[in-house]
């Protein structure tokens, strides 16, 4: 009794150990297609990369807007000087005068008699040492810039929206990567379930005929076809494992996951047919949702708004400042020791006359980057009708597929059902069951990869039209 309350005992206390070993330990990752997206926006790089460029353009926008509002600036300076103005007496200097005056005796000089009066003497000199202080607060704001910093403002502002277009576009991308590597190892796990349950199938087969064979039913040419067929089988088993084995690493590349962590996806390769619209309307749904295009249609407002950036350096600039500020020590004794304080305002106005031909060489580059988006908004609309005609057209085919698979699927399983019958019945051998399921294998995985085709094509419909369906999972 004792020995079973100890038992009881251990197990109570090792228990809560043994449970979080098993949790905290690492097991195979399940993940289905939603899953596989979500991991995609958080970990791939390019992704990445394209959000970094997003907030460094609001940071360039936010450094934009500081040109459109006045400007406050608090300054101080200290100065040590030995070249300071002062007063110095110097030698007297004798100065005549018919002024009124006495002699060394008491007695008046005449009226109009010439004489000399000492008067001290004094010289200015830039001889004192001294210190000089200045603090100022100063206001500066552009009244008139050409345009410069309207259009600059304006032109970091396409900015942000060109960097958020091009972070829609790699998630566009990423998501087209995620669904046709997804949809690959469905295929390539179902792939390994048929030729696993076909070479199952086969070596029951096979241990059948060799126990018939043994006991005098068939002959050993049948057992040895029974054989070949099985081989057969085994070089396909193992291609479908690889197959598998590669769709699992080309998805964790996608992802950014580690290449040796374990991996299954969660799903079915189901055909759900889609509602496509007509060609014209898929184009037109494209030209409208594309986020290369909505870049290059923002590109093109930008180049304007440099055109008219680098037009502003033959304007005027106008500027609007005031401030007000202290100083001390600039003043003669005794007064150097007095602050002083006062303010300033008033506008300034400035025009290049000759800049180097600077302006000019800009509106030039600027005109020629207008040309250059032009052309390349028309090269990309041609494009993309291309683009979309042909994934259109692939999907349009896939769909055909699909539904021809379908067809020999079901006449597979009937032929099959009915070579069973037949062998039952004994009208055929062992062999033709054989090759009936073969048969039946087959339809079985082209019908599997039709579907997978399909759904890789819609994706590919889906990422040529613009469609980003994950961007609120």
């Amino acid at each position: 009794m004792k020995t079973r309350l100890w038992m009881i005992f251990l197990i109570l206390l090792i228990l809560p150990f043994v449970l979080r070993a098993q949790v905290e330990s690492p097991g195979k990752l399940s993940l289905s297609l939603d899953d596989c997206i979500k991991i995609g926006f958080e970990n791939n790089l390019q992704v990445k990369m394209a959000e970094a460029k997003v907030s460094y353009a609001e940071g360039k926008l936010t450094s934009a807007r500081s040109y459109l509002i006045p400007k406050v600036a608090l300054s101080g300076l200290y100065t040590h000087l030995n070249t300071l103005p002062e007063f110095k007496t110097g030698e007297p200097m004798m100065i005549p005068t018919s002024f009124p005056v006495a002699n060394s005796s008491g007695t008046p000089l005449p009226p109009d008699h010439i004489h000399l009066i000492a008067f001290p003497g004094f010289e200015m000199s830039n001889t004192r040492e001294g210190d000089i202080y200045q603090v100022k607060i100063e206001a500066t704001y552009p009244l008139y810039t050409g345009g410069r910093t309207t259009e600059g403002y304006k032109a970091s502002q396409l900015e942000l929206e060109v960097a958020r277009e091009e972070l829609n576009q790699a998630k566009q991308d990423l998501v087209f990567q995620i669904r046709q590597a997804y949809y690959q190892v469905l295929l390539a796990q179902e792939m390994v379930k048929v030729i696993d349950d076909s070479y199952a199938l086969m070596e029951k087969h096979y241990k059948q005929v060799k126990d018939l064979y043994r006991e005098g039913y068939v002959s050993n040419l049948d057992v040895l076809q029974v054989e070949a067929k099985l081989s057969a089988i085994k070089p396909q088993q193992i291609q479908v494992h690889n197959g598998l084995e590669l769709a699992q690493l080309a998805l964790k590349n996608v992802l950014n996951l580690d290449p040796g962590e374990e991996l299954e996806v969660r799903g079915q390769l189901e055909y759900v047919e889609a509602e496509i619209p007509e060609l014209k309307q898929v184009i037109e749904q494209a030209k409208q949702n594309r986020a290369d295009l909505k870049t290059l249609e923002l590109r093109k407002e930008q180049t304007d708004s440099m055109y008219k950036i680098a037009r502003a350096g033959y304007l005027p600039t106008v500027a609007l400042f005031a401030n007000y500020q202290w100083n001390m020590g600039q003043e003669m004794p005794p007064n150097d020791t007095i602050w002083r304080e006062g303010y300033q305002a008033g506008v300034s106005a400035s025009i290049d006359l000759f800049d180097g031909f600077k302006t000019y060489g800009e509106m030039k580059a600027a005109k020629s980057q207008q040309e250059q988006i032009r052309y390349g908004e028309q090269a990309l609309r041609s494009g993309i009708e291309i683009q979309v005609t042909a994934a259109y057209l692939q999907i349009m085919s896939a769909k055909q597929q699909v539904d021809a698979e379908k067809k020999n699927v079901e006449a597979a399983q009937k032929s099959f059902e009915a070579s069973q019958n037949r062998y039952r019945e004994g009208m055929v051998n062992h062999l033709d069951v054989l090759d009936a399921e073969v048969g039946l294998t087959q339809a079985k995985s082209g019908y599997l990869r039709a579907v997978a085709d399909y759904l890789i094509a819609q994706a590919r419909l889906d990422q040529a039209m613009g469609k980003i369906e994950w961007e609120a999972k």
